[in-house]
């Protein structure tokens, strides 16, 4: 419960001032070893995102429809590859081309044929 304005707004400027935590990762299915590669400005609101998916049984991406109906939530496994802290020069649109390019490195060092 937020108590005053000045409460309001140091709870804004915290928000403002915290690290923007980017990176790459992968959701992979346990069942047969295929994987979702994708990068994100906001590593840990995927990471919420997938946890969600998985509690409530809904598909995490439409990518994986088939293998998350046949195996389930429970036979998919997220794991973070690299992350990168948004730097205060930086804009958001050249945070994002560093995020892809990292991702491009990534699929470039993985198995091209298991990705979904």
């Amino acid at each position: 419960v937020i108590e005053s304005m000045d409460d309001r707004k140091t709870l804004i400027n915290a928000y403002k001032q915290r690290k923007i935590i980017g990176g790459v990762f992968k959701v992979i299915s346990t069942a047969n070893g295929r994987y979702l590669l994708d990068s994100a400005a906001d590593l840990q609101a995927r990471q919420n995102a997938f946890n969600f998916s998985i509690s409530t049984n809904n598909l995490f991406d439409y990518k994986m429809r088939k293998d998350w109906q046949e195996f389930g939530a429970a036979a998919f496994t997220f794991e973070v590859l690299d992350s990168l802290e948004k730097k205060e020069t930086q804009s958001q649109e050249q945070f994002i081309d560093d995020l892809k390019t990292l991702e491009q490195i990534w699929a470039e060092k993985l198995d091209a044929a298991k990705r979904y």
